[in-house]
């Protein structure tokens, strides 16, 4: 069992090095200058931020992450984001088009319009990282590295088509994003979903 994991893990290793871990570099990075955008442009129009603001509640609520007595669901946090992280990677599969930048994007500005909630409400910021930050810590690596894993897919099928014989072929590819996602994102969004769910917010309540 143990050869086992450490073949599949090896797969990962080499895709790091082949290119992953610079996609994930400059996803991180992206992530970072987006939602500072974001933050400044939400901050700047109120009514885009509202507007903003009552769709991620909308979008919360429709997806299960929210119970009826108003808690958060783990189950449908994880669900939600193991859905996203998926498809992140799976849109990667189309060759030229880089479709898991728009979802680095959406993202990335989603945190930027809640952190400028959070100031024009008169919440510290500090409110906001309490809130952010329990579950960030294992959430937004998972987010970034399917991000990573899209972009490095999309990156490999492209060169394919244009008939680069090193690059990897599409069922390569599969191969990879069902690694990433067993290995790394599973555990991860696991841990991240039971932290949002029942850690984050008894930390958030103290700075409230």
């Amino acid at each position: 069992m143990k050869g086992v994991f450490q073949y599949q893990f090896s797969g990962l290793q080499n895709a790091w090095n082949d290119g992953l871990k610079g996609e994930a570099q400059r996803s991180a990075m992206a992530f970072c200058l987006l939602a500072f955008l974001a933050f400044g442009v939400s901050l700047a129009l109120p009514d885009l931020r509202a507007r903003a603001v009552a769709l991620v509640l909308d979008t919360m609520d429709g997806i299960g992450a929210v119970k009826e007595d108003g808690s958060l669901s783990a189950l449908g946090i994880f669900s939600n984001n193991l859905r996203a992280c998926a498809f992140t990677m799976v849109y990667g599969l189309l060759p030229f088009v880089q479709l898991p930048a728009l979802a680095l994007g959406m993202n990335a500005m989603l945190l930027g319009v809640l952190a400028a909630w959070y100031a024009a409400e008169g919440y510290s910021m500090l409110a906001y990282f309490a809130a952010l930050v329990p579950h960030g810590i294992l959430e937004l690596p998972a987010l970034i590295l399917a991000f990573a894993m899209g972009l490095y897919v999309c990156g490999q099928l492209t060169r394919r088509c244009r008939r680069d014989e090193s690059a990897l072929h599409v069922w390569d590819c599969l191969v990879l994003i069902s690694r990433m996602l067993l290995l790394v994102l599973i555990p991860l969004l696991a841990a991240a979903a039971l932290v949002e769910a029942y850690i984050t917010p008894a930390v958030a309540s103290l700075f409230l």
